[in-house]
């Protein structure tokens, strides 16, 4: 089972201040919102229609914008405001000056809690089934678990363990598990605040900085391994190409995917997504779709955005949109994210 029956558009900051943009990459075109979407704002996360931003004072607020609002929700937007997450002990004061590799605007989104939220899971609706909805993000300078059931609990939990740098995170088989900066995988339980090594990390001979994704995908946990190259000047990147591995239970191990069919993954700052290529026009199969994540860094082209789709089968990369450069700042700082909306959406 695929875990998604419709395919993602891209949420894209529009050429006016304070609006975001549709993107449908397979019909090139672009839908302005007429919707506030807090456009000062990094996106966290995105998962299950959701949106999640980080608060200046380090509390937490979900956001679900009504082109994607299901039967039972109304059509307008929806938010939900969460408690304080763990604010830093040590945080930085405004008028610090950047540390070494961060520009202004970078380091001034860190200060203000803006980039305190890594990554975020949600399960179940926080609306439909408060009781059943679980919210689990990677925080803060060593990107450390934490959790809050929305229906249950008043204060966030945080997962204890020798595991930190956590890159993502998956609910798989009514299980969650997680990856690692170093590639472990690991479970935890959020109702206990627990956490436990499944499998080592995969040996690497590719020397390159390397970010993880977790996706679900035709009944699969498969672990989709991008390679970032650092360029010189201020931190700058450019994705020079994937992997992708399929965990098999029984020997405790990763196995590498050299083709996934007709599928198509979307990777990016949202929860991994996985859909037949074959249901959707346009949509290439045996393709990574992928956008810039965590905190806008520049890249090699002056486009300010690691954007494009990758194909396993030639083994290359190509944008698939040409970026103005009227809203390259924009991106830069604010950078687009997947987000599956339902069929009345577009």
């Amino acid at each position: 089972m695929l875990r998604h029956r419709q395919v993602p558009v891209l949420l894209f900051p529009s050429e006016q201040e304070h609006t975001w943009s549709i993107y449908n990459i397979f019909d090139d075109e672009f839908s302005n919102l007429k919707l506030s979407l807090l456009y000062d704002k990094r996106f966290s996360g995105a998962s299950e229609g959701w949106l999640l931003v980080s608060n200046k004072d380090y509390t937490v607020t979900l956001y679900r914008p009504s082109f994607i609002s299901e039967g039972g929700i109304s059509d307008a937007n929806a938010s939900i405001n969460l408690p304080c997450l763990f604010p830093p002990e040590d945080a930085f004061d405004i008028n610090d000056s950047p540390p070494e590799g961060f520009d202004l605007e970078e380091f001034q989104d860190i200060v203000e809690g803006y980039s305190h939220v890594i990554k975020a899971l949600i399960t179940g609706d926080p609306l439909i089934n408060p009781n059943d909805s679980t919210i689990i993000v990677s925080y803060g300078e060593k990107h450390e678990l934490a959790c809050i059931r929305y229906g249950k609990d008043t204060t966030w939990r945080k997962i204890e363990g020798e595991h930190r740098g956590i890159q993502d995170m998956v609910y798989y088989m009514n299980q969650f598990y997680a990856v690692d900066f170093v590639g472990s995988l690991v479970s935890f339980d959020p109702c206990y605040g627990t956490i436990k090594l499944i499998a080592p990390p995969i040996e690497e001979v590719y020397h390159a900085t390397i970010w993880r994704y977790l996706v679900e995908s035709c009944g699969e946990l498969l672990l989709v391994k991008r390679y970032i190259s650092l360029l010189e000047g201020v931190r700058p990147r450019v994705t020079r190409k994937f992997r992708v591995f399929k965990f098999d239970f029984s020997s405790a191990r990763w196995i590498e995917v050299k083709s996934l069919g007709d599928v198509a993954l979307f990777v990016g700052d949202n929860s991994g997504i996985s859909v037949l290529a074959s249901n959707f026009n346009g949509c290439q199969a045996n393709c990574i779709y992928f956008t810039h994540d965590f905190c806008g860094l520049r890249t090699e082209t002056d486009r300010s955005c690691d954007i494009g789709v990758y194909s396993l089968e030639s083994k290359s990369s190509k944008l698939f949109y040409d970026i103005d450069s009227s809203v390259s700042h924009r991106i830069y700082k604010r950078p687009p994210i997947w987000i599956v909306p339902l069929p009345r959406a577009y």
